[in-house]
């Protein structure tokens, strides 16, 4: 006869899935089933639960896989159909029981007929390590539920003041709640917080085993309740809206209370959250803008670079252009002592055609007096030998010849 029919609906959690249905084998309560469904899982899973069902061939498991994502609420409810125990018992395939959970439960049913049973949680990380040092604003969170649900002794107050169960990993109760109840509702965050508000709501009998942590709760960054906590509250606030009219005949002053705190908690989580989503979505937009920045800054860097160049390269031709400028003076310098030389040459030209132009009139005299002096000479010759040929020249040649000797001899004598 099965005692405890155990739900264990399983989504992309290979990694853990292992932990979870060995945690199930190994209770102390042995008259139980065990259903495993597979919500078509992306990763490994289903051959992780293949792997299990071939190793424990006479444990009381049935598998089931479907073709086509489901969800948990449809997947926990196809789970509970087939379910053939007194007691029914939900495990996700991310968290993991004390080998004593279910005696102790079951034992508790028996005995005190409570139709509804929780216990307190064990914080776990992706690694099967306690966690609760690494979350203290969730630890925080948890206590003051669990102090709450001590001190005012009413736990209707607690639940409106937060789902202090967790988990549908939590859920322990009789097949008559599920009879009288049903199924969970189609919700992707809350539908365990929905389950427990008609639970109390019916008025079933429940208890919460605080300080006996029969549940390792796994926190990590894949949970549901993670993946966007922006619609896990917005889902909450609806829930908790819709609820408002059915909790007219329960609430009181304590219980308004409770859920007022729960109100005021997810105000301050929407808020969080809002900020939290700005700052990764400026963070995301940071590191879209980071390697523009960084090539603006080279680009900046570069042109930077590029004007020293072209300041240096200005430098160098305004120091150019100034000794291009002396060069330039220099050569006026030049041009004006050369064009002072070419006005002396010039004057000196001028001055030497005058002296040619004086020497060529001087030159022109003397050829003159020259042909004068020729004529002079010729006429001269002439007259010349006109003379010697003269009669006269000839008498007084014949004349003087005889006083010249005279004259020879008598020079010889005075020189002896």
């Amino acid at each position: 006869m099965v005692k405890v029919s155990v739900i264990l609906p399983v989504y992309n959690h290979a990694r853990w899935v292992q932990q979870a249905l060995d945690s199930v084998l190994a209770q102390t309560c042995s008259a139980l089933e065990l259903i495993v469904i597979d919500d078509a899982s992306h990763d490994t899973s289903w051959e992780v639960i293949q792997a299990f069902a071939h190793a424990h061939p006479a444990a009381p498991l049935h598998c089931v896989r479907h073709a086509q994502n489901q969800g948990a609420p449809a997947t926990i409810n196809e789970g509970l159909a087939l379910a053939q125990g007194d007691y029914l018992a939900i495990l996700n395939s991310d968290d993991v029981w004390d080998a004593r959970r279910l005696q102790r439960l079951v034992t508790l049913a028996d005995t005190t007929h409570l139709d509804f049973i929780s216990t307190d949680v064990a914080l776990l990380d992706g690694d099967s390590q306690p966690k609760e040092a690494a979350e203290p604003h969730w630890v925080a969170w948890f206590e003051a539920l669990k102090q709450d649900y001590v001190s005012r002794n009413d736990s209707w107050a607690t639940l409106l003041r937060g789902n202090f169960l967790i988990t549908t990993s939590n859920f322990f109760f009789h097949r008559r709640v599920y009879a009288q109840l049903g199924g969970f509702a189609e919700l992707r965050y809350v539908h365990d917080y929905e389950y427990a508000l008609r639970v109390w709501l019916a008025g079933f009998n429940t208890q919460c085993l605080l300080g006996e942590k029969l549940l390792g709760y796994r926190l990590h960054d894949t949970n549901t309740i993670r993946e966007k906590p922006l619609a896990a509250i917005e889902e909450n606030m609806r829930l908790l809206l819709e609820w408002l009219p059915r909790l007219y005949g329960v609430l009181d002053w304590q219980r308004l209370r409770g859920l007022d705190i729960q109100l005021q908690d997810l105000y301050r989580y929407t808020r969080e959250e809002w900020l939290t989503l700005v700052h990764l979505r400026l963070v995301a937009r940071e590191q879209e803008l980071l390697p523009l920045i960084a090539d603006r800054d080279g680009w900046i860097a570069e042109r930077d670079q590029l004007i020293g160049d072209l300041q240096q390269q200005l430098t160098q031709y305004q120091q150019w252009l100034a000794e291009r400028d002396g060069w330039i003076l220099e050569r006026n310098a030049w041009i004006a002592e050369r064009d002072t030389l070419i006005q002396r040459q010039a004057q000196h030209i001028a001055e030497r055609d005058t002296w040619i132009a004086e020497r060529d009139t001087w030159i022109a005299d003397r050829n003159r007096w020259i042909a004068e002096r020729d004529v002079l000479i010729r006429d001269l010759q002439q007259h010349y030998q006109a003379v010697l040929a003269s009669r006269a020249f000839r008498w007084g040649e014949t004349l003087l010849s005889p006083l010249r000797r005279c004259k020879q001899w008598w020079a010889g004598v005075s020189h002896a």
